[in-house]
C-alpha cells in the first residue's frame, strides 16, 4: 500500500449525489475551499448512476433550476448528459473532486472530527476539514462518526424496498406510460399473475413506466427487493443479484402485456440498485409527519417549500400499497428545520439529503431528489457561513443563511 497522503479544506462533502453536489456548489459559491468525495466514478447518485430520469416532488434550489433549464423545463432529463454536466459545473466552480474513494476511518476528539481517512485503489488520504457534510444517503460517514441512528420502520426495522432502474427502446408511437399510483389495475393484476406463475421473481410487482427523453424510449421502475438493509453490504449485494434477475424477466412482460412495447428492447441498466430508506439519525430536532401535515414554519428553516406525498412503497409484500396507516396529505408545502441537519454528539458535522433527522413516515416525503438538493444547498450555505463567521455550526445566525437563500438564490420565503 502506498504511503498516506494529506489534503485539507474548509468543507468536505462526503457523497456526490444531488444533495452533495448542491452542498458543494453553494459552499464554494460563497468562497469556501471545498472537497467533494464520491465512492463511484459517476457524480449525481440516483439522477445519473441510479438511472432515475425524473424529478419526484419539488423544492426550490438553484441546482434543480439549472437542470430544468438545460432540458427545456421538462421534468424528465437526460441521465447520460447530466453525468457530464455535473462534472463540468463543479469543476468550473472550483470544487476539488475526488472519486473512486470512500471514508474508512474518522478521528474524533471531544465531539470534533479532526480528520478522516478516505480510501480507494489501495491508497489512503487523510482529509482534514473544518466542517464535514454527510451526503452519502445511507449516512455512512455519520454512522462511522458514532451518531446514533435507527433503521427503517420503528416497529420492526424494515425499510422501503430497493429498486433497479432500467431503460427500454423500440416503443411504438402509441406506447402508454402506466403508473401504479394513477390507476392501471388490469395491468397490475396481470403483473401479479406473472409473478404467481413464477415468470417474474418475487417481490417485483409495481408497474411504473416513465417517458424517456429520447423518442420511443421508457424508463422502467418495476424491480423490487424487500426485507433487505441497504446500508448492509451483504444485503445490498443480494439485492443487486435479485434486481438484475428481475430486469430480464420484466422485458417479456412488457412485450406481451403493455401497449406499444411489443418490440421493446433493453438499452441500459442503472449502475446500482437504488435505496429508498435505511438509517434515520438522531438530530437536534426530528422532523415528523405531523410537522409536514401542519405545514409548520420553523424559525430555523433551511428548506422553505418542500412538497411531496408520503411515498411509502410496500415494506413486506409484492403489492405496491404501503403497509402503514399513512396520513392523508394533499401536497401543501412545508419547511425543514436546520436543527434536523445537526447530528447529536458531533460538533462539526452536518447531515444532508435523505439522512437528516426525521421519522420513518416524514422521511418518505423528504427523501426525493428535489428536496434533497434543497437540503444540500442550505447545508452548504450554513457550512460556508460558519467558516466565514468563524463560528461553530450550532452558533451561526441561521437568519443570515435564510436571507442568502431568499435574496441571492431566489428561494420563496415560507408563508
Amino acid at each position: 500500500m502506498e504511503a498516506e497522503r494529506s489534503l485539507g479544506c474548509d468543507i468536505a462533502v462526503i457523497g456526490g449525489g444531488p444533495a452533495g453536489i448542491a452542498a458543494a456548489l453553494s459552499a464554494r459559491h460563497f468562497g469556501a475551499e471545498v472537497i467533494l468525495v464520491e465512492t463511484t466514478g459517476t457524480l449525481g447518485g440516483m439522477s445519473t448512476g441510479g438511472g432515475l430520469n425524473i424529478w419526484c416532488g419539488n423544492a426550490f434550489s438553484r441546482l434543480q433550476n439549472l437542470i430544468i433549464e438545460r432540458y427545456n423545463r421538462r421534468t424528465v432529463y437526460d441521465v447520460e448528459d447530466l453525468k457530464c454536466f455535473y462534472y463540468t459545473l463543479l469543476d468550473d466552480t472550483g470544487v476539488k473532486i475526488i472519486t473512486h474513494t470512500q471514508p474508512l476511518e474518522v478521528d474524533i476528539e471531544h465531539g470534533v472530527i479532526n480528520s478522516a481517512i478516505i480510501f480507494g485503489k489501495g491508497q489512503k488520504i487523510r482529509l482534514s476539514s473544518k466542517v464535514y457534510i454527510d451526503a452519502t444517503g445511507d449516512g455512512d460517514f455519520a454512522a462511522m462518526s458514532g451518531v446514533p441512528f435507527t433503521l427503517g420502520r420503528p416497529s420492526d426495522g424494515l425499510t422501503q424496498p430497493l429498486s433497479l432502474e432500467f431503460q427500454v427502446g423500440g416503443l411504438s408511437d402509441d406506447a402508454i406510460f402506466p403508473n401504479t399510483f394513477s390507476g392501471f389495475k388490469e395491468l397490475e393484476d396481470e403483473m401479479k399473475r406473472w409473478i404467481d406463475a413464477g415468470k417474474i421473481s418475487k417481490p417485483a410487482g409495481h408497474v411504473i413506466l416513465l417517458r424517456g427523453i429520447q423518442p420511443h424510449t421508457a424508463a422502467v421502475n418495476m424491480t423490487n427487493v424487500n426485507r433487505v438493509n441497504g446500508a448492509d453490504i451483504l444485503d445490498r449485494s443480494r439485492a443487486e443479484v435479485l434486481a438484475h434477475r428481475q430486469v430480464l424477466e420484466i422485458i417479456p412482460f412488457l412485450r406481451e402485456c403493455v401497449k406499444g412495447y411489443e418490440n421493446c428492447y433493453l438499452t441500459s441498466v442503472a449502475a446500482y440498485t437504488g435505496v429508498r430508506e435505511s438509517r434515520h439519525f438522531s438530530g437536534e430536532y426530528t422532523l415528523t409527519e405531523q410537522d409536514i401535515l401542519n405545514q409548520t414554519v420553523f424559525d430555523d428553516w433551511i428548506v422553505s417549500n418542500a412538497k411531496y406525498c408520503f411515498g411509502i412503497h410496500s415494506l413486506t409484500e409484492v403489492a405496491s400499497a404501503h403497509d402503514d396507516n399513512i396520513p392523508d396529505y394533499h401536497g401543501e408545502s412545508y419547511t425543514i428545520p436546520y436543527r434536523s441537519l445537526l447530528p447529536k454528539g458531533i460538533i462539526n458535522l452536518l447531515l444532508c439529503g435523505r439522512n437528516i433527522s426525521g421519522t420513518h413516515i416524514a422521511h418518505s416525503s423528504y427523501r426525493v431528489m428535489p428536496i434533497c438538493m434543497a437540503v444540500g444547498e442550505g447545508a452548504g450555505l450554513a457550512a460556508a457561513t460558519a467558516i466565514h463567521q468563524n463560528k461553530a455550526l450550532r452558533e451561526i445566525d441561521i437568519h443570515c443563511v435564510q436571507k442568502i437563500l431568499c435574496e441571492d438564490y431566489g428561494a420563496p420565503a415560507p408563508i
